[in-house]
């Protein structure tokens, strides 16, 4: 009998200098973040994200040609992080009662927080500016959020766990339960932002909302 071979090759241990420059970029990226949400993109300097970054102006512009270059890949990279850790607690296997429960609040403490106030307003002020940057961050974050809600929803239909619905619609009303007044409150009104029990609160009552219109026995 022939047998199979099925065993695959492993990537290959990136270097010490490959790791050294992943490592610059992210100090890059991570100054290059703080400046751009306390100061705005005009104000802030390549000196000063670079003397953060403990590397030379040489060093910075050899990974990005460009402030706008850095820019958009602060964008990107801020999207990425809220798509990976919303989509993270969308595990098919739970139900909704404990997966949208544990998705609402986490929505409310990444959007609520300091610095993502900070970009969305940066964002408002440089879409006219950067519309192709805006518009990567918003395909790597906010639409996979929603094409990743809208798939779990789709899953908890085939499961009989919520009736049949429009997988994308329902997305779109979940996310509108917990999050715009918020949102309002924070951005245009200057509120503070919710404590953790009142978030709670929210999230819960967006869950009895949900349930109570697309919940199995309706």
């Amino acid at each position: 009998m022939n047998s199979i071979n099925t065993t695959t090759k492993e990537a290959p241990e990136r270097s010490k200098s490959e790791l050294r420059t992943e490592r610059l970029i992210e100090r890059l990226l991570d100054a290059a973040t703080q400046f751009f949400m306390e100061k705005g993109f005009d104000a802030t300097s390549i000196g000063e994200i670079a003397k953060q970054a403990h590397a030379s102006k040489e060093t910075f512009y050899r990974y990005f040609p460009i402030k706008e270059e850095l820019f958009q890949a602060v964008l990107l990279r801020s999207g990425k992080h809220i798509n990976d850790e919303l989509t993270s607690v969308l595990l098919s296997h739970d139900p909704p009662g404990k997966a949208l429960v544990a998705f609402g609040e986490l929505v409310l403490s990444l959007l609520l927080a300091p610095e993502a106030i900070s970009l969305h307003r940066i964002l408002a002020m440089e879409k006219g500016r950067f519309p192709e940057a805006v518009k990567s961050f918003h395909e790597q974050g906010p639409a996979r959020v929603h094409a990743a809600l809208s798939g779990y929803i789709e899953e908890q239909v085939k499961k009989g766990r919520l009736r049949e619905m429009n997988p994308d619609v329902g997305a779109r009303q979940f996310f509108d339960l917990v999050v715009p007044e918020f949102m309002f409150g924070v951005n245009l009104h200057s509120r503070p932002a919710p404590t953790k029990a009142e978030m709670q609160q929210r999230v819960k009552e967006a869950i009895d909302c949900f349930l109570h219109g697309y919940g199995p026995d309706h």
